[in-house]
């Protein structure tokens, strides 16, 4: 028998709605539901991650009420080195508040499941890592506890926050996790004396190649990279000149990527034309003045050059030369990847492959240097020094 359109809308329906108040977490029993956010904050400075961490308790009811269990927060700050991977150490942090804020629920909240809500990507890792977590909780990203619009699911609506009287804590504790990631940032960066520095070593070195090419504007495409002694590079490639431009870039660069002020930084290069004239801005003021008054150089590039020069006079900051194809590890890696950053620019970087090249630098710096891991830190594109006059009376300029 066909079923025509008007038979369809002679049909009665029998659908029932399911019986929410004895799931979870599509409704809400009536003593409520004990939601723990969490909310993290995090600063990548120098090869180092800052975390600071607060969490919040409270019940949700279904009538709207949101009743903070804890007022006082639970907070945690740490600090690791990027070797370690933040999906890792995160993770693990999170578990911990979450583990410290279950000690802290009523027991006849836990008779039911349990919400937590944070950042859903570690949420995700823990819930992988820790599967008997599935036993007593669920999980929610920390933006439905902030979004104030009624865009929420059935399953979500208990953890919403913003709009209610409880959720007025909640840029306090987000400036709170914010002010612990920064303390630990200050605690381990704070300038100490000198003969308190802990040294740190980085290898850096430039590959220039003039070419005919139209492309190149300016004359030659060139590639710096650096090379620290625990493993950290960065690499960076534009139009230049002259190779001189490019060891003093990636000398800056180092510095800016690499100090702060619990390190004696200790900067090697092979080239004698880069360190004398960087050692000739830091104790000739005329020649440093002159250097400035040019009008070339980028505004940041001069700032960051006079953080430098002052380092270098109070000894923070030492310059190093170190010979060219000498056999040290760490020397030839700088030396292959700036290389491989000037041979390959169309062929990965320009597009956008980064991922790949950086496996390459990876593979070779672990084989040359010795370092158990390699990994890249981001490298400020303004770090380029243009070419100056006063290169020309560097005595050792090439």
């Amino acid at each position: 028998m066909e079923i025509t359109p008007a038979q369809i809308k002679k049909c009665e329906l029998t659908w029932e709605p399911p019986d929410y108040t004895s799931s979870y977490p599509a409704g809400f029993t009536e003593q409520g539901v004990a939601v723990i956010a969490v909310i993290m904050d995090q600063v990548r400075a120098a090869g180092d991650c800052h975390v600071g961490l607060t969490t919040l308790i409270y019940v949700s009811r279904e009538n709207g009420d949101r009743e903070v269990i804890e007022c006082e927060p639970i907070a945690e700050s740490l600090t690791h080195s990027l070797m370690t991977p933040c999906d890792e150490v995160h993770t693990d942090m999170l578990g911990r508040a979450i583990v410290a804020a279950i000690q802290a629920v009523p027991a006849e909240y836990k008779t039911n499941l349990m919400t937590a809500a944070a950042d859903k990507h570690y949420l995700k890792l823990l819930f992988r890592k820790l599967p008997v977590f599935k036993s007593f909780l669920e999980y929610r990203s920390l933006d439905k506890v902030m979004n104030p619009y009624e865009v929420h699911s059935l399953g979500e609506i208990h953890v919403k926050l913003i709009g209610t009287q409880a959720g007025e804590l909640m840029p306090h504790l987000m400036d709170e996790a914010s002010r612990l990631a920064h303390d630990e940032l200050e605690k381990h960066t704070a300038p100490l004396p000198v003969e308190k520095l802990v040294e740190y070593s980085v290898f850096t070195d430039c590959s220039f190649r003039a070419t005919n090419n139209k492309r190149y504007l300016k004359g030659g495409r060139m590639g710096i990279g650096g090379v620290s002694e625990d493993g950290f590079f960065f690499h960076s490639h534009y139009d230049a000149t002259n190779i001189m431009t490019g060891e003093l870039s990636a000398m800056l660069a180092a510095f800016n990527i690499f100090y702060h002020g619990g390190r004696q930084l200790i900067i090697h290069t092979d080239s004698l034309g880069a360190l004398t004239f960087v050692l000739r801005l830091a104790h000739n003021r005329w020649c440093y003045n002159q250097w400035v008054t040019e009008g070339v150089q980028n505004q940041q590039v001069i700032d960051e050059m006079q953080k430098l020069t002052e380092a270098i006079r109070e000894r923070r900051v030492l310059v190093k030369h170190i010979p060219g194809h000498s056999g040290h590890g760490l020397q030839e890696s700088s030396d292959s990847v700036s290389k491989m950053h000037r041979h390959f620019p169309g062929q990965i970087v320009d597009k956008t492959n980064v991922g790949e090249f950086n496996k390459r630098c990876e593979s070779i710096i672990t084989a040359l240097s010795g370092c158990e891991k390699a990994l890249r830190l981001p490298c400020p594109d303004w770090v380029q020094i243009k070419a100056s006059s006063v290169h020309t009376k560097n005595r050792l300029w090439k």
